[in-house]
């Protein structure tokens, strides 16, 4: 990431000081406070920067706290002025006795794609298990005393039990100085003993295959800096030469590139003197043989120690070399065998591609040869279509030539139908420099403000490629601590267009498969039509966990056919409200293809035309949150309802929707005229529940209250009946209509009713209609008060809207459009009095 110059945060400091003492001066408040603020925030970054005098930090402190007074008493002015019809933004002078007229304040935007806000997050993501480890550009290499050899002040990574139990002892190696060529290692010398790092083992392993197939040095990257050339090759010296013992290391950890120290000790089994972690098989041990220990000592410091939890081999090789991680899970319904297979094999044939493979807890083995670990990362160092079919290779690193070899064999070779059965785990590691184009932003979730657990950017991309193309986009969660289990992320992406898609309410009876993950990154694959030159890819990114600030980094990739951006006019609208509600067992109606649908929490959204002056003209651009649990599907659309409870969604009454339902949130993005309309909240089926926070923000001022349940206050009663042969009289254009079934209403006062009619067994087949009719003497079916309209076919049914009853006796008469149906249906009856009497009514 390229950060700002110093000395142009400086100058852009003190512009805006500069500018907000104008203003004030001026008695424009609005701007004052603004420049104020940006003024603040760019003194408090210059203050907290390496590579400054300490008498300059404290000139930057002390003017960050002026700019700082200076806002809050314009704040706190504006919160005291008065608020006349008509008046101004901006305000008189803060002198005392000044008349006080209306002063309003815009919140301060942020603009997250400032240098400052970007390296704050990489500054932040130094922290690590309670060490500090710096970004690359900012640190160097310290020479180590002039008396005695390196000893790291931070102490010794912590031990694994496995090393705990034989009381594993740090010394440093004894062994000679490396005189002549250079010693390769090979994947098969890489040995795991005791501990619990197998993932890191088989990284390295397949990083050796890389070596010996396309002669590169992708295990040694962390080294690079001691070559003596540009970049790794055979010129390197050993990695303790002239150094005193002391290594730095270069690792990709929370975003950006991080040094870790380390000496050389290592821990050794004090019976057996051999070392009690990652080796290298070698028949005359030296130092060219000693980095694989040394790396993975330094990569255990920065996991916590050698007892860290485990990951796998794409976490790993992300860290140790950049390396694009992909996890694909064999076992889900969505594993696409055949192109997995097409990616893999061009993929490693072509050395774009690591790839691992790992065990789940319980793996069962279908070949005599190979015998597997449960929860155990297996090396892959061949992957080809032969005579008798597809097949991969794996490496073993925790068999030991000897005894063992005899019961197993090292690098067996499975069919690629078996290893799928095998294994529950593909993690593949794509090399970066496949793509010409890449973009990165760093940002923060925060957990005080539940909107901001979920963090959207774009990209703009132009696509000038005739055929298909593909972006790449990749959420790395920031760790401060490698032990936590509680945090999960999750990535949606999509082109914006099919946000806007035909047929939405076909896309809202669909849920993704996206869930949340405590992995710490999620590769996604967007693929782009042919027919798709320009666009914009939404990037959504969610959190959930107990952590209060969890830093968080995004990286797209596309190839040189398709050039990407970041979309940084994204302003943050002046007018925001949230609401909290619930999904209960009363309001859980599930997707458009429930009969229940109707019965989701909803809200009017009222977007009022903007203040006589403003800037505002046309529509308002409007964007709708919706958040909830992670494991809660939901959607939410925004529908032509005049404000009111909406039973059913069609695509000419949808004004917007998020789409498929996902996981843990959702979200619109609209440009919206002026007027009244109807927000739905649902999750995916009637089963979820929980609680969802909700927030609209708008360009114009709006208002959102919540619209109550169908009847809600009233009194209720359910009548359930049927149409049966002789009563199955359909439609009033049929003579046979007054047979279909009659329910009697007697109003001993003035009510106000509502009556929905409903099948028991939902058919969009059949055309229902409900009519209220005033009792007659003759029985006839002549005057009638009180109807749902026209046939209609909907899955919740019809309904007669709110009506007046005077006292008297009513017949409340449901019929089908056609006659001869046989089904059964139930009224649903509310009332705004007590004391109605509803019963069928029989001849």
């Amino acid at each position: 990431m390229q950060r700002a110059q110093p000395d142009n945060s400086i100058q852009l400091a003190d512009t805006n000081y500069a500018k907000a003492t104008k203003a004030e001066l001026s008695r424009q408040f609005n701007q004052a406070f603004q420049h104020y603020v940006k003024a603040a925030e760019l003194y408090i970054h210059l203050s907290r920067s390496e590579g400054h005098k300490e008498k300059d930090k404290v000139k930057w402190k002390a003017n960050a706290q002026r700019a700082l007074d200076r806002a809050e008493k314009i704040k706190s002015f504006s919160e005291k002025s008065t608020k006349p019809k008509g008046a101004g933004v901006e305000g008189p002078s803060l002198e005392e006795g000044s008349a006080v007229a209306e002063v309003r304040l815009t919140p301060v935007a942020v603009n997250h794609f400032a240098p400052h806000e970007l390296y704050r997050v990489l500054k932040k993501g130094g922290q690590i298990n309670d060490l500090v480890f710096p970004l690359w550009d900012e640190s160097s290499h310290e020479a180590a005393p002039r008396e005695g050899l390196f000893t790291d002040p931070d102490g010794q990574p912590k031990l694994s039990p496995e090393q705990t139990a034989v009381s594993a002892v740090w010394r440093r190696p004894d062994l000679p100085e490396a005189n002549g060529p250079p010693i390769h290692i090979l994947p098969e010398d890489i040995l795991q003993h005791v501990v619990t790092d197998c993932s890191v083992c088989a990284s390295i392993s397949v990083c050796l295959e890389h070596s010996r197939r396309f002669g590169t040095l992708i295990a040694e990257m962390p080294l690079y800096h001691y070559c003596d050339s540009h970049g790794p090759d055979s010129t390197c010296k050993p990695v303790c030469v002239d150094h005193r013992e002391r290594l730095d290391f270069k690792f990709l950890f929370n975003g950006a590139w991080r040094r870790v120290v380390i000496d050389v000790q290592l821990p050794y089994d004090p019976q057996k003197g051999t070392l009690m972690c990652m080796s290298a098989l070698s028949e005359k041990p030296s130092w060219w043989t000693l980095w694989p220990s040394l790396l993975e000592k330094a990569y255990m410091k920065l996991m916590g120690g050698y007892d860290f939890p485990g990951s796998n081999s794409c976490i790993d090789l992300h860290a140790i070399a950049g390396w694009i991680p992909e996890h694909i899970e064999t076992r889900r319904p969505d594993f696409e065998r055949e192109r997995t297979w097409e990616r893999l094999l061009s993929g490693f044939s072509s050395g774009k591609c690591m790839v691992t493979l790992g065990t789940g807890p319980r793996p069962i083995s279908l070949d005599e040869r190979v015998k597997l670990l449960p929860s155990h990362s297996y090396a892959v160092t061949n992957v080809f279509e032969g005579a008798e079919g597809r097949a991969v290779t794996i490496l073993d690193s925790w068999v030991c030539p000897g005894a063992e070899s005899s019961e197993r064999l090292k690098s067996p070779t499975v069919s690629w139908a078996d290893a799928l059965n095998m294994f529950d785990g593909i993690y593949l590691s794509w090399d970066p420099a496949m793509f010409k184009n890449s973009l990165t932003f760093h940002g923060m979730w925060k957990r005080s403000d539940p909107e901001d657990v979920s963090k959207q950017v774009n990209v703009i991309f132009t696509n000038e490629s005739p055929d298909y193309e593909e972006v790449w986009v990749l959420l790395t969660r920031h760790t401060p601590d490698t032990r936590r289990t509680q945090d999960f992320i999750a990535l949606r992406v999509q082109v914006e267009v099919e946000l806007h898609a035909a047929a939405l309410s076909i896309r809202q009876a669909v849920c993704t498969k996206e869930t949340y993950t405590n992995s710490t990154h999620i590769l996604v694959r967007t693929r782009l039509s042919r027919i798709e030159r320009t666009g914009v890819l939404s990037i959504l990114a969610s959190y959930d966990g107990d952590a209060s600030e969890v830093g968080f980094t995004i990286s797209a990739y596309s190839s040189g056919s398709v050039d990407i951006r970041w979309d940084e006019t994204i302003v943050s609208p002046p007018y925001e409200r949230k609401v909290s509600g619930a999904i209960t067992h009363k309001s859980a109606g599930g997707n458009c293809t429930h009969r229940s649908f109707m019965v989701n929490p909803q809200y009017h959204l009222r977007i009022l035309a903007p203040p006589k002056g403003s800037k505002g003209v046309g529509k308002a651009r409007t964007n709708v949150s919706l958040r909830t649990g992670k494991d809660v599907p939901v959607n939410v659309a925004v529908v032509w309802g005049q404000g009111k409870r909406v039973t059913e969604l069609s695509d000419q009454d949808t004004i917007a929707s998020s789409g498929a339902y996902t996981y843990g949130s959702a979200r619109i993005s609209e440009d919206m005229a002026p007027g009244d309309s109807t927000i739905v909240v649902s999750a995916f089926d009637p089963q979820y529940l929980g609680p969802f926070t909700l927030k609209v923000d708008c360009t114009f001022p709006f208002d959102l209250v919540p619209i109550p349940q169908e009847g809600a206050g009233m009194y209720d009663k359910t009548i359930r009946g049927s149409w049966e042969k002789s009563t199955a009289g359909g439609g009033p254009s049929s003579q046979t209509y007054p047979r279909n079934p009659r329910f009697e209403l007697n109003v001993s006062v003035q009510t106000k009713c509502i009556i929905r009619l409903q099948l028991a067994h939902p058919s969009a087949s059949e055309r229902l209609n409900v009519t209220v009719f005033s009792a007659s003497p003759s029985g006839k079916l002549t005057q009638h008060v009180a109807t749902s309209g026209a046939y209609e076919d909907s899955l919740a049914g019809v309904v007669i809207p709110l009506t007046n009853l005077s006292p008297g006796k009513y017949w409340v008469v449901p019929s089908t459009y056609k006659s001869g149906v046989e089904a059964e249906f139930r009224l649903v009856c509310y009332f705004s009095t007590a004391g109605v009497e509803v019963g069928e009514r029989r001849s």
